[in-house]
């Protein structure tokens, strides 16, 4: 009965041991959170071993086998390194040798037996069991209490300082079963347990001292770490903050969180006392001196609560530029870098606002994409950049393509002079430019060759209209030193009134027309028909 008692209790008390060393184990190794179900399993098997052995096999032999089944155990349930789980496995080993080793010496203190006699007595070793559960219990819980995990995974993960840990409590563990085969089996050396006790004492003192001196190790080197951290980030800041303030035309800081704007107002040059500081207020003030086709970007740029959420997801608001009205009534256009930072005392959010003069560089980059995109001779647009234009616009639906010539150019190079021709050409240009919408795409594709596109309708009439209008207006001829030249134009023209038509579906189809109007008679135009018929003028 009292045997079966003792098993039952030292079952308890391993099960309440393995609950909580779990906790410290998964606090370590970071493994996957088991719960209470999983660990009581895990406590059962284990307890079984351990009172299987403490009633059949020698205790030296019994530690060695409890360390490798918690070894074996860690290694399978948690997948982490070896090395790793090696200094888990003898930090917890370690501990409960000496727990163990201090209980049996104490027993046999208080029984004036010897520790032999503890360790072959089932009945003594499963309490000495219970006990030492019941203190490694508390050991777990000072350290999950008192000890940072941060810490002990620091140490862990640092190689060097791990070997050093691995290796003294693996020294530990050999000694401990040196001191179980010399104080248990050979009791004739005189107070022995005193000096088993001590000697236990010495060698778990000597493991926490290493772990703790190696925190404070951990400590200082982070310190010094985030201190010098700390310092290249604030130099880079430093000079940062410099080269912007050098820079910039004017400087706004705000405080997001209390929606209140701390400078930068005066910039405005005007009286804004009915603002009282506030952000928002400012925010819709300023937005009516934004160019309408820049509000969108200024709106998710500055207005405070898209700060705040770009903000808490840690992402650093990227530079724009945007045109504003400048006190000359004229838009200039401007780049503001915003710079972020939460006050630690406060957790205030404040924005620092660093504007700064593009307009040269924005007019002289429009410039060269302009050169880039345009026929230098008409000022229309080149052939690649008309066809890259309104590629992208027939996939839209709803427009209307112009391909025209200008009829028997060649007789005009061969009777005029390719002066004349040249005259002729810009004339032609300029008409079509006149006649165009400024949203419409005109561009010269060839030699007297051009393409127009007329964006977001389908209505013949107005295709129709515009054809007429270049007709007419080729009437009066072009004057060339004294010279009145006339010509004619043939025009092709299709009229897109669905989506997914491709640059080549709708160039073909114009090129039909046009080819229609040459067939007719010139000076004329033909609209493309789905039938494949043509309408002419």
């Amino acid at each position: 009965m009292e045997n079966t008692i003792l098993i039952a209790a030292n079952f308890i008390a391993y099960l309440l041991f393995i609950n909580k060393c779990f906790t410290l184990m998964e606090s370590m190794l970071l493994g996957k959170q088991y719960g209470l179900l999983f660990r009581m399993f895990i406590g059962v098997v284990n307890a079984g071993l351990m009172v299987t052995m403490a009633m059949n096999i020698p205790i030296n032999i019994g530690y060695f086998v409890t360390l490798l089944v918690l070894y074996a155990e860690l290694l399978i349930i948690f997948r982490k390194s070896l090395k790793d789980t090696l200094f888990v496995s003898v930090a917890v080993m370690m501990s409960i040798m000496c727990l163990r080793g201090m209980i049996i010496s104490l027993v046999a203190l208080t029984l004036d037996e010897t520790l032999y006699a503890v360790c072959s007595n089932a009945n003594l070793f499963l309490g000495v069991l219970i006990v030492s559960n019941m203190l490694g219990l508390l050991a777990v819980y000072v350290i999950l209490r008192f000890m940072s995990m941060e810490n002990l995974r620091f140490t862990m993960q640092n190689r060097t300082q791990s070997r050093y840990i691995i290796i003294w409590a693996s020294l530990c563990v050999l000694f401990m079963f040196r001191s179980s085969v010399v104080y248990v089996r050979d009791y004739s050396i005189p107070n022995m347990f005193i000096d088993h006790l001590s000697f236990c004492f010495m060698l778990l003192l000597s493991f926490y001292y290493l772990l703790v001196y190696t925190f404070k190790l951990n400590r200082a080197a982070k310190i010094r770490e985030a201190n010098k951290s700390l310092s290249h980030e604030l130099g880079n800041q430093i000079e940062l903050q410099s080269a912007l303030t050098r820079d910039a035309i004017y400087i706004s800081q705000a405080n997001l969180t209390r929606n209140k704007v701390i400078s930068g107002l005066e910039f405005y040059n005007e009286p804004l006392e009915r603002l009282h500081d506030e952000y928002d207020a400012w925010f819709e003030y300023a937005k009516l001196k934004v160019h309408v086709d820049d509000y969108d970007i200024y709106f998710k740029s500055l207005e405070r609560q898209n700060l705040l959420d770009t903000f808490s997801k840690g992402v650093e608001p990227k530079p724009f530029e945007y045109r504003r009205l400048n006190t000359d009534n004229n838009y200039h256009w401007v780049r503001l870098v915003l710079r972020m930072f939460n006050d630690v005392e406060t957790n205030d959010v404040y924005v620092f606002a660093y504007g700064f003069d593009i307009d040269k560089e924005v007019h002289d980059r429009q410039a060269l994409m302009l050169d880039a995109q345009t026929d230098i001779f008409t000022g229309l647009y080149n052939k690649a950049t008309t066809e890259t234009l309104i590629g992208e616009e027939v996939g839209k639906g709803a427009g209307i393509m112009f391909l025209l010539d200008i009829d028997d150019f060649k007789s005009v190079n061969d009777r005029f002079g390719h002066e004349a021709g040249d005259c002729v050409l810009r004339y032609f240009s300029d008409l079509l430019i006149n006649i165009f919408r400024k949203g419409d795409i005109v561009g010269r594709v060839g030699g007297d060759e051009f393409m127009i596109y007329i964006r977001d309708t389908a209505d013949i009439s107005i295709a129709k209209g515009k054809a007429s209008e270049i007709l007419k207006a080729l009437k009066t001829g072009v004057d060339y030193e004294n010279i009145r030249i006339i010509v004619t134009s043939s025009i092709g023209i299709t009229v897109i009134d669905e989506k997914n038509y491709s640059f080549s579906e709708a160039y073909n189809q114009a090129d039909s027309a046009l080819y229609e109007a040459k067939f007719n008679g010139k000076n004329g135009y033909v609209i493309y028909n789905n039938n494949a018929e043509c309408s002419a003028q």
